[in-house]
């Protein structure tokens, strides 16, 4: 059974105490973006973000993997803080929930 991820979206205290808003929504869009990658999507994706240098400029490296299917998008974005975490995003149909790892 493929994962919609289109329900009611939810945060947790942690996700908005250690994301800005626009990663948060970054992080909702790559899910559309690994929909155009693989068969079918996974209820449970998992983001890891790294702060890095990249030919000199700070950027936060983006992983977003799922498992079945195995899918894998990366992205780097410039950033002016260093955020270094892993999230979950949860598809339990009737919403979607996104929380850092040491919370669920």
């Amino acid at each position: 059974m493929g994962y919609k991820f289109n329900g009611k979206r939810y945060i947790t205290r942690g996700i908005n105490n250690t994301l800005p808003i626009d990663i948060q929504l970054i992080l909702f869009q790559s899910i559309e973006v690994m929909r155009g990658k693989v068969e079918e999507l996974d209820w449970l994706q998992v983001m890891t973000l790294d702060t890095i240098k990249k030919d000199g400029i700070k950027v936060l490296h983006i992983t977003h993997e799922q498992e079945q299917p195995e899918g894998k998008v990366e992205y780097y974005i410039p950033v002016e803080s260093t955020i270094e975490c892993k999230a979950f995003v949860i598809d339990d149909v009737e919403y979607i929930t996104m929380l850092l790892v040491e919370e669920y």
